[in-house]
């Protein structure tokens, strides 16, 4: 060693090396204009073509393929008349109502043709198209079991084996939807007391519009089951309620009783009641906790489609085409999900193993 460097470190034998902090050890950042081009290009391919997901721990991949799925439902509804005109049965329908409610007056700011003065047709346009798009993300009670047919016409002529729709009587929609508004507002309950706060306030904005978006999403894919062979409808709910884990967020719930159960004096009552909370939660989220958990499994992919979502969402016209464009989408991305899941592998559905990876995509061409 040379004098001048009496404290220079001793050199690592073989086989052995310096201790290198953890940031080091992350791959090189990469700059921001090859990531975006990258994430386009992936975007771009998954929606021009029908192909399997990419593996989980892919999350760049992930998030671009939930991203894809709307625009490769509109892609698909688009290509196939048959599907198209079924996807307009509801949407006329619901057109012609809020055409009926549009020229009656929608409110004291809406102008009706037939019952108010000053009544234009520019006013009659706008109200019309406030209430369609409104009513366009509203739970289908009065048409899903069109929709459920549709579900089912998607997934035999995306090839992915015979199925059955999940048919059901009104009361059971208007119940399972009651359920879904009421669990939805009921979760974040606690949530709204801090909206109004004045730094916490945003954050618990931006924490609500996301917990917009993730049911959304859950009830875009509980539209798109299916019955598959030997499959009822009663067995189904009853098999999705036992097998799959509890919510999210009940288990943070029960997490959180956990912990105040310790604190001293006010912990043991507070904890209580949190556990009450969290088990009427339980109870009301039993029809979703199917979709729930594939959600909390693929969450980059959930993401992605949540996003996508809400910018189908935020475009005229299209967004009166909702309901349908994403049912196509979610059927899609359901079929390619529950074929690599061994448990739920549809007969007659590609494999999607490791040995499929390679597998050439079917083009909408």
């Amino acid at each position: 060693m040379p004098e001048s460097a009496p404290f220079a470190p001793t050199p690592p034998s073989p086989g052995e090396g310096f201790h290198r902090p953890w940031w080091r050890k992350l791959p090189p950042r990469r700059s921001l204009r090859p990531l975006l081009r990258e994430t386009l290009g992936r975007l771009r391919g998954y929606s021009l073509t029908r192909q399997p997901p990419p593996p989980a721990s892919d999350a760049l991949g992930s998030a671009a393929y939930g991203a894809a799925q709307p625009i490769l439902g509109m892609r698909i509804l688009a290509a196939d008349a048959e599907m198209l005109r079924e996807a307009f049965i509801p949407a006329g329908w619901l057109a012609l109502f809020c055409a009926v409610i549009a020229a009656l007056g929608a409110g004291p700011g809406d102008p009706g043709l037939l019952t108010k003065r000053g009544g234009s047709l520019l006013a009659f346009a706008a109200a019309f198209y406030k209430i369609f798009a409104a009513l366009a993300v509203a739970p289908p009670i009065l048409f899903a079991n069109h929709y459920a047919r549709l579900a089912a016409q998607v997934r035999y002529q995306l090839g992915f084996g015979a199925c059955a729709p999940r048919e059901a009587s009104l009361w059971f929609f208007a119940k399972r939807s009651a359920q879904s508004v009421i669990l939805v507002a009921f979760a974040v309950a606690p949530f709204y007391l801090l909206e109004r706060a004045p730094i916490v306030g945003h954050a618990t904005a931006a924490l609500l519009g996301l917990w917009g978006l993730h049911w959304v999403v859950v009830d875009a894919l509980d539209d798109a089951r299916v019955l598959l062979p030997g499959e009822t409808l009663k067995s189904a709910e009853a098999a999705a309620a036992q097998n799959a884990p509890q919510p999210w967020f009940v288990r943070g719930f029960l997490r959180a009783a956990r912990e105040l159960s310790a604190v001293p004096i006010a912990g043991r009552p507070l904890a209580f009641l949190v556990r009450a909370f969290a088990r009427i939660c339980d109870r009301l989220a039993v029809p979703f906790r199917e979709e729930i958990a594939l959600l909390e499994q693929h969450r980059a992919l959930g993401l992605g489609f949540a996003v996508a979502t809400s910018a189908l969402l935020a475009i005229p016209g299209l967004n009166l085409l909702f309901r349908p464009i994403i049912i196509v989408a979610a059927s899609h991305l359901l079929g390619h999900l529950e074929a690599t899941e061994a448990a739920h592998g549809h007969p007659g559905a590609p494999v999607l193993g490791p040995s499929a990876e390679g597998a050439r995509p079917t083009s909408l061409g």
